[in-house]
């Protein structure tokens, strides 16, 4: 297929109903044969408590099997640093760690953006609405993306 997807998934730590959100998901992209971007600032945040740089490195393997580890670049850096811009007046900026997850997710939505992802699948407001701005931004999906599918 020729779309391109970005994917900001779940954990195993995740709640019982994001992780089976983000199970009905990835059956979606499957079956749509999707090319699904995870980009490296993503990447980083999900291998960070892993304990053995053996075991985050066998991590990043596996999923560079599966996905497109795409890389932050330095035309990503100009699109995140709009993002922040625009995104600063959107958020509370006062509240703990604001300014961390809007940089955070400025990186992470430009990197998508710009390595060609058309869809950002998130569950998070703050990150959904900055993906709207540049793409079509979604939800995890409520269910199966067939009847006997759980």
């Amino acid at each position: 297929m020729d779309s391109m997807v970005l994917v900001w998934g779940v954990r195993k730590s995740g709640t019982r109903e994001d992780i089976k959100r983000a199970r009905f998901l990835f059956m979606e992209l499957e079956q749509a044969e999707a090319q699904i971007i995870i980009p490296s600032i993503v990447v980083a945040e999900f291998i960070t408590p892993i304990r053995t740089s053996e075991e985050q490195a066998r991590t990043v393997a596996a999923m560079s099997e599966r996905f497109f580890i795409a890389p932050f670049d330095a035309m990503d850096a100009v699109l995140a640093a709009e993002l922040w811009n625009a995104g600063k007046s959107r958020r509370e900026m006062g509240k703990p760690g604001a300014r961390v997850c809007l940089r955070a997710d400025a990186l992470i939505v430009a990197t998508a953006k710009n390595h060609g992802a058309k869809e950002f699948f998130t569950n998070d407001d703050a990150c959904f609405r900055m993906a709207e701005s540049v793409m079509t931004a979604r939800r995890l999906p409520n269910m199966a993306p067939d009847l006997f599918s759980q």
